[in-house]
């Protein structure tokens, strides 16, 4: 691809990035221009900011390259990233902007005054953030060095300077702008790319993408397949290669009989993958799609349900996260005090679910056109092993771009994925350095401290979390970054959800059942967390595959009604609260 192109359009990006620093740094003067840009924004440039806060690089490559993979089972990825904005506008928009200020901890505080919330909820914003945060910084080094052939560590380390740079002098009110034109410029490359992929590749008709979508293969079942063909007649495996499964067997004799068997086992898969890969690379993805099935007949298609994962307490886990941690993302749920009222939070919140609706339909589109487009690239990247996964996922958008609309088209996808990055690290960013100066500077260290000196801390904050963020990065650059999000929506669900809920909602709320729901939740799905990246299959008979998020949020709202029933301290008039969060047109 033209490396022009790409740097073309990412320089844009960076360009009106300073440009709208340096005009919104001569405004923002005060915490509150600072923090939530003077409560004083329009609701469509809140939702608009808010669909550029939200899409990260996971959502635009990650949604339909994972249908690419997987098939039918990942369309559960996009309707739970839809769903979340489901959930923050019945449940959270409207009362959280009622009562809130700067932060949600400040908002949780107003009924509960009580510093070990704040402090817990600053812990929640800090892990939540950081989990999010480091696939933002992995992703933008991953994509400059495949595409680019960049030095990760310098992209890397360039992006959080960028992010410093904007948050430091621009304050929440530069972040909003720019995300505003992150956001535009990425639904528009997602919307014209499935559109033209849809005609161009699909031949304008849904049924008969799903139709092809049944004949195929999908590249993760094409190892299941071939281990079930090895272990129905493991003497015709040895016989097909009898060299690479020997090498591989002697290698594990000295473990026993059930390791040279497993060891046996792999080599065929890995053999006989890159085998197949080799037979379709030079053919259409039509010819590829037949010679897959007529290779292996008895594999799963792309509409069989229970490829990614057969354990549907682990797609529930999954898609609960989704929902529920939508609701308890930090960064989304501060947009909520840049707009004047709670009306004008639900119109914003309304846009931002329509355009959202709009871009993960386009999402699960693309992603079954992956097949018709792509299929034998797919085929090639999966047998290559671990890296060819995250290959085929990261990159699977931006090849089905070059095939339908050129270089061009790839360069405007490639800047989207950094638009998407940009805009949400900015919004991650700025939501740790509001709590951290003002739930553990002014409440713990300094109880007298000015604006500036707020101001000053929170700016401090902006640099180290950068600079955190760019190490843990180069540390985990081997994990998956689909995966890293979704933690991050898990621990949100779990420990931030429940007690904000019960706080807004339930007049029964105790101040110490808030609290245990908060760190009930935080605990309970960071053990999941811990057990999931150790290797850990199951914990007490429960799947740890689709994450924290039913267990975390179940045990956080048990841990809310249990000591809530057993305690008294219902906060500062709870009526009066609940009679304010609930106010539609309260400023």
């Amino acid at each position: 691809m033209d490396n022009l192109l790409v740097v073309g359009f990412v320089g844009f990006f960076i360009l009106a990035s300073i440009v709208i620093t340096w005009w919104s740094s001569r405004s923002t003067k005060s915490a509150s221009e600072f923090y939530v840009a003077g409560k004083g924004v329009p609701w469509v440039q809140v939702g608009i900011a808010m669909v550029g806060s939200y899409l990260s690089a996971a959502s635009f490559l990650g949604c339909p390259g994972d249908i690419g993979v997987f098939g039918i089972d990942s369309i559960w990825l996009s309707i739970g990233f839809f769903g979340g904005y489901m959930a923050l506008l019945m449940l959270i928009a409207g009362p959280l902007r009622n009562v809130g200020s700067f932060t949600v901890a400040g908002a949780l505080a107003r009924r509960f005054p009580d510093d070990k919330l704040k402090l817990a909820v600053m812990v929640c914003t800090i892990v939540v953030s950081t989990f999010y945060l480091v696939p933002q910084m992995l992703g933008a080094g991953l994509l400059f060095e495949m595409l680019m052939g960049w030095d990760f560590l310098a992209c890397t380390i360039g992006l959080g300077v960028l992010m410093c740079f904007y948050i430091v002098f621009g304050g929440m009110k530069s972040t909003l702008y720019n995300q505003v034109i992150q956001a535009l410029f990425l639904w528009a490359a997602m919307v014209v790319l499935t559109v033209m992929a849809f005609f161009l590749v699909g031949g304008g008709s849904l049924g008969s993408i799903f139709a092809t979508a049944d004949k195929v293969v999908p590249p993760d079942a094409v190892s299941d397949a071939l281990v079930a063909e090895y272990r129905r007649d493991p003497a015709a495996a040895r016989s097909r290669w009898p060299k690479e499964l020997e090498a591989a067997a002697a290698k594990a004799r000295t473990a026993g009989e059930a390791a040279v068997a497993k060891a046996e086992e792999s080599a065929f898969v890995a053999t006989a993958y890159k085998d197949l890969a080799a037979q379709v690379k030079e053919q259409t993805p039509e010819q590829a799609i037949a010679h897959v099935r007529a290779r292996l007949p008895e594999a799963a298609s792309a509409m069989t349900i229970g490829v990614k994962t057969g354990d549907s307490l682990a797609i529930l886990s999954t898609v609960i996260a989704l929902v529920f941690g939508t609701a308890g993302l930090p960064h989304i749920l501060i947009m909520f005090f840049t707009v004047p009222s709670a009306r004008a939070a639900k119109k914003s919140v309304t846009l931002c679910i329509v355009a959202l609706g709009i871009f993960y339909l386009c999402a699960i589109i693309l992603g079954f056109l992956l097949f018709p487009a792509i299929y034998p690239k797919l085929i090639g990247w999966i047998s290559q092993g671990g890296s060819g996964v995250g290959l085929a996922k990261n990159m699977a958008v931006l090849e089905i771009s070059q095939m339908v609309g050129g270089k061009w088209l790839m360069a405007i996808g490639a800047a989207g994925a950094v638009a998407a990055i940009l805009s949400t690290a900015a919004g991650l960013m700025i939501t740790v350095a509001g709590t951290v100066s003002n739930d553990l500077y002014k409440v713990y260290i300094n109880t007298q401290a000015s604006e500036k000196q707020e101001l000053m801390i929170a700016r401090i904050t902006t640099v180290l979390m950068s600079a955190i963020a760019v190490v843990l990065a180069v540390m985990l650059k081997k994990e998956n970054i689909a995966w890293l999000v979704m933690l991050g929506f898990g621990i949100a669900a779990s420990a931030i959800f429940p007690g904000m809920l019960g706080t807004l909602w339930w007049r029964g709320a105790t101040r110490q059942g808030v609290i245990a729901s908060i760190v009930t939740g935080l605990v309970v799905s960071c053990v999941f967390i811990v057990l999931l990246l150790t290797g850990v299959p199951t914990f007490l008979g429960l799947p740890t595959s689709g994450g924290p998020g039913v267990f975390g949020v179940t045990a956080g709202f048990l841990a809310l009604f249990l000591v809530s029933k057993l305690t008294s301290d219902y906060g500062k008039d709870p009526e009066a609260f609940l009679a304010l969060a609930h106010k539609p047109d309260a400023d």
